[in-house]
């Protein structure tokens, strides 16, 4: 059975411009939109031997696309010379392409390379303060990779010390960040642009990109090259919800770096389908042109998910609402093991793992069988003591020592351990409920929908929201997105004593 394409929709999947530019409120059918055009590009030259690629910016959203590719169009359209992936496993494709020419060289003669995520599983990787040293693959004059410094631009993970980076490096492994580095450094060196476009002029007549305001600089060097080498180029995203600056992303440059460069035919999809309501109707026409806004409070009773910039934000909302994370990152040993504690309550209570699940196992140096006995006999007791209202002092003091007699290391206090009783302390307060909603940072809620949503607003949110909210600045569209999750209705939750001053209902 086909499916109904709106008219701007019909228009933008099959536009015959090499450049199209296809601008999408949310709700507007984006994935729709980008999989049409995939299956109408793909059927105008079937047998060719150039293929179409599509590209987004993580493994969720490029298996959604490949999902509704395959429903409409069927499996060949996804076959060799087509490809749908990530710009990560693009730009590895890139980099390993120019390690066979021998323009890129790999210490220890490597020709194979194995590519990870990150490198939390290797020796020395460390938390990194601002302004800290970190260290970051290059490459040398003639190609060869090597480790350099850095200072950090903003506190993270990594690797400290150079010892640690060189002896992965030179072991054949590298992380998706350092191939983005290497690609950097390389394409200033003679002859690696010039590959790089036969390899991709050879390959490909079209490349699709979802949420290009995500891209890096690295990526829209990619897109504006393919455009400029005569390649199709089409382009899919809004400027309202552009998140990933933290990640690298450039959505201010999307235009002085690709738009324009190139003469791009724009396609505007307007009419959103999620909006089930005047009040959300409304709420996003008020945030798109900028007006002040008034956002309802609400009960988090009265939701079925609850959103916040920050984790810490969504546990002082209500008791029923289970964030998948007590923070973004582990400084010690014992915020990964409270990770795994509180996966074992998302599982049951709501369904969900927790955020951050496998880094945390890679921290502690676990595998999925040493996993199983660690969850049965070292946290599922600590669960069952909170619930027995064991106070969260002896609580963790109780884990450490079953974690000692089990034959591991004993994770040392950390610096702050008061904050670690009191997140013992909320988790108490969900284990003793039945009606869990889960909690997401808006980082995890951008591209999913609900009927109900509430949303955890701090004293600048709210300030920004008074004011009016402006594209591509990046926590305006932070809040944006938070605020265009919902179906029906959207608010602004209150704890319990909140509501009960301003009177506002469940």
């Amino acid at each position: 059975m086909g499916i109904r394409l709106e008219n701007p929709q019909v228009l933008a999947a099959a536009a015959d411009d090499p450049l199209v530019n296809i601008l999408s409120a949310p709700g507007s059918g984006k994935t729709t939109v980008a999989a049409e055009r995939f299956g109408y590009l793909h059927h105008k030259d079937p047998g060719g031997r150039r293929g179409v690629i599509g590209l987004s910016f993580n493994r969720t959203a490029v298996g959604e696309l490949r999902s509704r590719i395959a429903a409409r169009w069927g499996r060949p359209a996804l076959v060799f010379p087509n490809l749908v992936t990530t710009f990560d496993d693009f730009h590895v494709r890139t980099m390993k392409h120019l390690l066979r020419l021998g323009l890129l060289k790999w210490p220890n003669g490597h020709h194979e390379v194995d590519v990870i995520d990150d490198y939390s599983s290797k020796s020395g990787y460390q938390w990194i303060a601002v302004k800290g040293w970190l260290r970051i693959a290059s490459c040398k004059l003639d190609g060869t990779v090597w480790s350099d410094s850095v200072r950090a631009k903003r506190s993270t993970y990594g690797f400290g010390r150079a010892g640690d980076h060189r002896t992965v490096l030179e072991a054949g492994c590298i992380s998706h960040d350092d191939v983005r580095h290497i690609l950097n450094t390389v394409l200033g060196l003679n002859g690696a642009q010039d590959a790089i476009d036969d390899w991709m002029v050879k390959n490909y007549r079209h490349i699709i990109v979802d949420e290009i305001y995500d891209a890096d600089e690295l990526d829209l060097h990619v897109a504006s090259r393919a455009a400029t080498l005569g390649i199709g180029v089409t382009v899919v995203g809004d400027p309202w919800q552009a998140l990933y600056d933290w990640r690298g992303a450039t959505p201010a440059k999307v235009k002085s770096n690709l738009q324009d460069k190139h003469e791009f035919t724009n396609f505007h999809q307007p009419k959103s389908f999620r909006f089930k309501s005047e009040q959300m109707r409304e709420l996003t026409d008020r945030l798109r042109h900028g007006k002040p806004v008034d956002l309802l409070p609400i009960a988090s009773d009265a939701v079925d998910i609850a959103l916040a910039r920050r984790w810490a934000e969504l546990w002082k909302v209500g008791d029923n609402i289970l964030p998948l994370a007590f923070r973004s990152g582990f400084t010690s040993e014992i915020d990964a093991v409270l990770c795994l504690l509180l996966d074992i309550a998302t599982g049951s209570g709501i369904g969900l793992p927790a955020f951050g699940r496998q880094n945390a196992v890679i921290r502690l140096g676990m595998t999925d069988e040493v996993l199983e006995d660690f969850r049965d006999v070292i946290l599922r007791p600590a669960l069952e003591e909170l619930v027995g209202d064991v106070p969260a002092d002896a609580v963790l003091e109780r884990l450490r020592l079953r974690m000692e007699g089990a034959g591991r290391r004993r994770p040392r206090r950390a610096a702050d351990e008061s904050v670690r009783h009191g997140e013992l302390d909320l988790l108490r307060a969900r284990l003793k409920r039945r009606d869990l909603i889960p909690g997401l940072t808006v980082h995890q809620a951008k591209g999913r929908e609900w009927d109900r949503v509430g949303v955890a607003l701090n004293s600048e949110q709210e300030r920004m929201l008074n004011e009016g909210l402006r594209e591509l600045e990046p926590e305006h569209c932070v809040l944006y997105v938070a605020l265009t999750r919902a179906k029906y209705t959207c608010g602004s939750l209150r704890s319990p004593h909140e509501l009960d001053l301003t009177g506002a209902t469940s």
